[in-house]
């Protein structure tokens, strides 16, 4: 399994269809980031944008990247994704907003692993949410100073009140000598290929559709945080993951694995509430405990690979069942992770 790097710090799985070629051209020419509406460093060369907000980088999203790039590389231009550091709908309704399917920063990491140049990832704001398409349009060219073709997807739309869609696009397009591309979305079987979906599936515990859509293995991404040190007093030390904003799987425990400092690591994953520590107020804890394994973990990004579902939350009847049972989890999921080797 190949891993990418953030800062240092960040163990995440990366696509394993990549090439040797793209891989090797990525660490070459790394991706640049910027992370405002600003000028970017295009200078002449052709710039070729897609915008969205990418989330999982499903196979829908890689067919419209890989054209992006392949254009780029036909004209020795440059390949832009254009996306947001947060889901419009956080501002926009936020009763109703999407939980994501990858943080912002494996985003990143997943957009230089395909061969991206720049990565245009800005905040979506209360100024850009009342821009209107024009105006937005209007940004675009002026930032990228010589702006030869947008893609995006067919049903996309933008500005306030979505008052741009692709037709509106390709009407720009002609009047100021850009291509526009509304690229159909891709079908798995007889449903589209979509995050929505794919959040539902993760929801719903299926993991291996959910990689299927991927093109990759389903990670769960998070940063470690502190937690109360309670596996480490029942004698089973875990990471706490903080995935407040991820789409989850459904509450359980489940066989992983994780690459840490270049070897993978195998262990449990537990996600629930805890119900036999009778909490008042109980939190949903994101907690994976390795065997064989201590490391200072804190602050670390790690991406977590389900294997499978070793069982749903339970209740017991004391702390030490508890105890007798997470030495079961383990047991069985070295049975799993074994298995699957």
């Amino acid at each position: 399994m190949r891993y990418g790097i953030i800062d240092g710090i960040f163990a995440a799985p990366l696509p394993r269809r990549l090439s040797k070629a793209m891989m090797a051209e990525s660490v070459a020419m790394r991706m640049k980031t910027i992370q405002h509406f600003e000028a970017l460093p295009t200078g002449e060369q052709p710039v070729f944008c897609a915008i969205g907000m990418f989330d999982g980088l499903h196979l829908g999203h890689q067919s419209v990247l890989k054209h992006l790039i392949d254009q780029a590389r036909s004209t020795k231009g440059l390949s832009v994704v254009l996306t947001f550091q947060t889901h419009p709908a956080e501002l926009l309704t936020p009763d109703r907003s999407p939980k994501l399917i990858y943080p912002t920063d494996y985003k990143q990491a997943l957009l230089e692993s395909i061969g991206v140049d720049i990565a245009w990832m800005i905040p979506f704001d209360k100024r850009l949410s009342q821009m209107s398409a024009e105006d937005f349009v209007e940004k675009i060219r002026h930032y990228t100073h010589n702006l030869s073709g947008i893609s995006v997807g067919s049903n996309f739309s933008f500005g306030c009140r979505r008052q741009g869609n692709v037709d509106f696009l390709k009407d720009c397009g002609k009047h100021h000598g850009f291509q526009v591309e509304g690229k159909v979305p891709l079908h798995y079987g007889e449903d589209l290929v979509s995050s929505t979906r794919i959040r539902h599936l993760i929801q719903s515990g299926n993991i291996e559709m959910t990689s299927r859509l991927l093109g990759r293995p389903y990670s769960l991404m998070g940063q470690v945080i502190s937690g109360d040190g309670l596996g480490r007093k029942l004698g089973f030390p875990t990471a706490n993951l903080d995935c407040q904003r991820l789409a989850l799987p459904p509450l359980g425990v489940y066989a992983i694995t994780c690459n840490i400092e270049g070897q993978e690591r195998g262990g449990v994953l537990n996600i629930g509430k805890r119900p036999t520590l009778n909490h008042t107020d109980p939190k949903l804890q994101v907690e994976a405990h390795f065997w064989d394994f201590e490391m200072n973990l804190y602050d670390k990004r790690i991406g977590l690979e389900i294997k499978g579902r070793l069982r749903g939350e339970r209740r017991f009847p004391d702390v030490d069942s508890l105890k007798s049972q997470i030495k079961k989890d383990i047991k069985n999921a070295q049975c799993m992770l074994e298995g699957i080797r």
